[in-house]
């Protein structure tokens, strides 16, 4: 409802306002191969569901009231500022409390595989695509890892076997995980005649942000 009352503002007040509303990988749910924006879109969490709704009502005003509406299917996003809860925050702050504790983590399904997306390069994209003409678009990177590999990373930059550090909670696993979630995301870039050709990703995403953590006085 957030998104249509804004939209609707939009359309009363001036239409030559631009709009961008954030949607999200997750409104494709279980889903086999790479993810193109054509693909199927089968929800399985509240988040997807109200993430496809938008994006649904953004499309709606931009054809049917030719509104400067776009939307951004985006894949995950990492970033210093993202709440330490989260998978890549947590496995760092795991990989510096083993360091320095010596101390054990729990986690949920490290099987899964994400493209893991820094949030520079995202906002960089983001701000390319808006000055095209209004649309959906897919903003990732194509470089799909799993967990365990991300935790592999994270465990080497103190030289250490993150097997030792860790454990399985089923109090972190959820109902319904999707395993793999890749992308075609040169796909958007290609139509929009965009480019880019270095991502931050893998490692170099756990390093940022193990370094962070590591600043004197930071919480």
């Amino acid at each position: 409802m957030g998104c249509k009352n804004v939209l609707e503002s939009v359309y009363k007040i001036d239409k030559n306002i631009s709009f961008f509303y954030a949607s999200s990988s997750e409104i494709y749910g279980k889903i086999k191969g790479e993810i193109s924006l054509n693909s199927k879109k089968y929800p399985v969490n509240p988040y997807g569901i109200s993430k496809l709704k938008g994006l649904n009502i953004t499309k709606l005003y931009r054809e049917k009231y030719k509104l400067k509406a776009s939307s951004a299917i985006i894949f995950n996003t990492e970033s210093t500022l993202r709440d330490k809860s989260f998978l890549i925050p947590k496995i760092c702050i795991a990989a510096i409390n083993a360091h320095k504790y010596n101390l054990k983590t729990a986690f949920g399904n490290l099987d899964i595989k994400r493209e893991w997306n820094w949030c520079d390069d995202q906002c960089e994209l983001l701000i390319k695509f808006l000055k095209k003409k209004p649309q959906d678009f897919i903003i990732s990177n194509g470089k799909c890892l799993s967990a365990k590999q991300m935790l592999k990373f994270a465990f080497d930059y103190f030289n250490l076997d993150y097997k030792m550090y860790i454990f399985k909670d089923k109090q972190f696993l959820r109902p319904v995980d999707i395993k793999i979630k890749t992308s075609k995301y040169k796909e958007s870039l290609i139509k929009n005649k965009i480019t880019k050709k270095n991502f931050t990703y893998g490692k170099k995403i756990i390093n940022l942000m193990i370094k962070n953590y590591l600043k004197p006085n930071l919480k």
